[in-house]
């Protein structure tokens, strides 16, 4: 026999464990259609347990948790931080030397604020 009928089975064994996994979650949760009847006739003979040992609807469908307020408050800091790193990043607006928003003091023609008074 040739390595390309290995390989063939190989192949076909990881599809049947593929089906029959699909089928088994796709039952537990109770979710019907295509996929679940597509998974079930792939993972034949395997899945007609599956069909009588597992109930429908076993293990309920993922639901996100409720936000307690500690979470919340966590999620509020998060935020508030990232908008003040968002406006940081902003260019700075020009002030005009000696205007209210400047404080009075002076700037440099082409720069920040420098640390020296004239």
């Amino acid at each position: 026999m040739s390595i390309l009928f290995y390989f063939r089975e190989i192949i076909v064994a990881l599809v049947w464990v593929l089906a029959n996994v699909v089928y088994l979650d796709l039952k537990r949760k109770g979710i019907r259609g295509f996929t679940r009847f597509a998974a079930f006739w792939v993972g034949q003979p395997t899945t007609w347990v599956t069909f009588f040992a597992v109930r429908d609807g076993q293990q309920p469908t993922f639901h996100a948790p409720e936000e307690d307020d500690e979470g919340g408050l966590l999620l509020d800091d998060i935020r508030r931080d990232r908008a003040l790193r968002e406006g940081a990043g902003a260019a700075p607006e020009r002030v005009e030397a000696g205007s209210p928003a400047d404080g009075g003091g002076r700037t440099a023609p082409d720069g920040p604020r420098s640390g020296v008074e004239p």
